[in-house]
This record gives structure tokens, sequence and C-alpha cells, in this order.
């Protein structure tokens, strides 16, 4: 198999894999915020993805994510929504390749660092997307301070601590994985 169908293969069993973790934090109640959100593994894949197959393949795989994402959820009320929320905050998870040589080279501290990098960039478009487009729905709050602390906060760093939990566990396999290839 050729380099380029093996990262594309690749590509779609970690974006599948990534959609069947979102889909199963949304059939159990307890990880439903109560404000909207859910906390939810499916970056941990998309990371894994980019920092296995670089930019290309992971703003790729994030792109695909967000369309599927954004088919199964379809909360766009605001055309502003599908480009920040289902959109961007996925892309941009490819940005965590940056991380890829230093964690190719086991160096643990890269690693955690590029799922924090995903999850924040991820955080801040939908944040940006809450006071850009549904300032209205903050009530009497700021919607400064309703969307970035109050809706958005939870339920990513929720999401973080989780990812990073489940990514330390599988560092090492992932490593041999990643330096057989």
């Amino acid at each position: 198999m050729k380099k380029t169908e093996l990262k594309l293969a690749e590509s779609a069993i970690l974006v599948a894999l990534a959609i069947v973790l979102d889909i199963t934090s949304k059939m159990i109640p307890v990880l439903q915020m109560p404000q909207g959100g859910s906390i939810s593994l499916a970056l941990l894949p998309l990371v894994i993805l980019s920092l296995r197959n670089g930019y290309k393949y992971g703003f790729l795989g994030g792109m695909t994510f967000g369309i599927v994402n954004f088919l199964m959820d379809g909360y766009a009320f605001h055309w502003g929504s599908f480009i920040f929320d289902y959109g961007l905050a996925f892309i941009l998870v490819g940005t965590s390749a940056i991380f890829s040589k230093k964690t190719l080279k086991g160096n643990v501290v890269a690693y955690i660092s590029a799922f924090v990098l995903a999850v924040f960039l991820k955080y801040l478009m939908s944040s940006f997307s809450g006071v850009l487009f549904f300032a209205e729905f903050s009530g009497d709050m700021n919607p400064w301070f309703y969307s970035f602390i109050f809706y958005n906060l939870p339920y990513n760093a929720a999401s973080l601590g989780a990812i990073l939990i489940v990514a330390l566990l599988i560092y090492r396999r992932l490593l041999a994985f990643f330096n057989q290839a």
C-alpha cells in the first residue's frame, strides 16, 4: 500500500472513531452539560491523526468530522455557527501537528501540548461564535462571560481532562505504533 493510501485509510478510521466517540458522549446523560455541550473524547483521535499524518490530513480530518458532526447535530441557527462551531473549530485541530516531530521523538510534554492546543482552539472558536452570533441567548449576562465562561468553558475543560487521561494511558502504545510504521 502506498504511503498516501495508508494515510487516507488511517485518517478515515480515526475520523470514524471520533464520530463514534462523539455519538457515544451524546447518548450518556451524565456527560451532557445543563447549559449545553457534552464531555467528549472526539478530539482524541483527531489529534492523533494530526500528530501521525501532519497538517494536511489533520485539517482534512477535522473538516470531515465537522461536516459529519453538523449533519448529526444540525444546531447551526446562523451561518456563522456553521463556520465557527463546525468548520474552524475542528479544522484548526490540525494545527496540533506542530508538535508532531517532538511527539514522535517521545516528548510527552509536546504530546500533551498537542491536545491542549486542539481543545483550546476549539473552545476559542465556539466561544467567539457564541459572542458574535448567539449573544441574545446570554440573557442578563454579559455575552462574553456567558459564551467564554458559563457555556463553553465547563464542557471543554472537562473534555480536555478526560482526553488527557486517556491520552496518557495510551501514550506508550501509541508511541510504539508511531515509530514502527
